[in-house]
């Protein structure tokens, strides 16, 4: 032949397999390597896991305990753990809590309402008689 197949690593059927076979090992080690020992993408901003989801109650707690967001929650009676929302701005709080969860969809006050009638049922959060007002 005019040209020896040693010279043109084009047309050697064994070069194009060796470049082949080189990125090939990296690829099958990081596949099954990162799917299994790799935790989820979420976990680094969580602190490795160690740092658990705030939830509702908590989150009222310190927005009352800061003061923060006064016009939507303000204690009654802090002694008593009683606190009331605003009827103009309970809207704006439970999009607030969205936010906090991550959620996508919108929160609104009826979904968080319901989330509050739950801790009624385990005791963390008592109703009032008194409209939109509960007690920790």
């Amino acid at each position: 032949p005019p040209y020896p197949a040693s010279n043109d690593p084009s047309s050697s059927s064994t070069s194009e397999d060796d470049d082949y076979n080189v990125g090939s090992p990296v690829l099958e080690v990081s596949d099954s390597e990162f799917d299994e020992n790799v935790p989820p993408r979420e976990s680094p901003n969580h602190d490795g896991g160690a740092r658990k989801k705030v939830r509702l109650y908590q989150f009222l707690l310190e927005l009352l305990k800061s003061g923060d967001m006064r016009d939507c929650v303000w204690w009654l009676d802090r002694e008593r753990g009683t606190f009331q929302f605003s009827s103009k701005h309970k809207e704006q709080l439970a999009h607030r809590w969205g936010m906090q969860k991550g959620n996508r969809k919108k929160m609104t006050y009826q979904k968080m309402a319901r989330a509050l009638r739950n801790y009624g049922k385990t005791g963390e959060i008592r109703k009032i008689k008194k409209k939109l007002t509960l007690q920790i």
